[in-house]
């Protein structure tokens, strides 16, 4: 029985050191993931931001909403960045499917509604 609990101490030991490495070693764990899903570097991701003044490229708020930070927008066929979007016009986006002809469908249909 006390084995069970050695073990269960190391387990939690564990998850412990790589909460804390994780929690110091933020920026480094940044720049893995965008290079790994956005073939981007943290200094790209930095450049970027910066050349849009740290605001969203389609609605221009300065506040990344939602969880975390900015979000990188790509074309999913082309995997080509597109810019950095709030959580919102991201999450819009995605909605929408990147599909302009559905975006403009949407853009019509408010256009009419608004004149009523």
């Amino acid at each position: 029985m006390s084995e069970n609990k050695n073990y269960d101490a190391k387990k939690e030991r564990k998850k412990n050191r790589k909460r804390l490495w994780n929690r110091l070693n933020k920026n480094h764990r940044r720049s893995q993931e965008l290079i790994k899903k956005y073939g981007i570097t943290l200094e790209d991701y930095e450049v970027m931001l910066e050349s849009q003044n740290h605001t969203c490229k389609i609605c221009g708020t300065d506040e990344p909403r939602g969880v975390g930070a900015w979000k990188v927008d790509h074309c999913h066929t082309t995997g080509n960045v597109r810019g950095l979007l709030c959580n919102n016009c991201n999450v819009g986006l995605g909605l929408f499917k990147d599909d302009p002809a559905v975006l403009a469908s949407a853009i019509k249909y408010l256009n009419e509604s608004s004149e009523t």
